[in-house]
């Protein structure tokens, strides 16, 4: 499995979805249930709340 732990918040957008479609296909890849899946995931719904949270931030400062 590719090393995908990182601070998710110091990439810029682009490089935050990016990493987020590779972690996509490494998912797909890997066994449901095995641990590396499990991890993996767990790391993935890292990004979602980095995703989310940019998301409010903007919809924030928009409003």
């Amino acid at each position: 499995m590719d090393d995908f732990s990182e601070d998710f918040t110091r990439l810029d957008d682009s490089a935050l979805l990016s990493k987020r479609a590779e972690m996509r296909a490494a998912l797909q890849r890997l066994p449901p249930a095995s641990p590396g899946h499990a991890a993996l995931t767990a790391l993935y719904d890292k990004t979602t709340e980095e995703v989310d949270d940019r998301a409010r931030r903007a919809w924030t400062r928009a409003s």
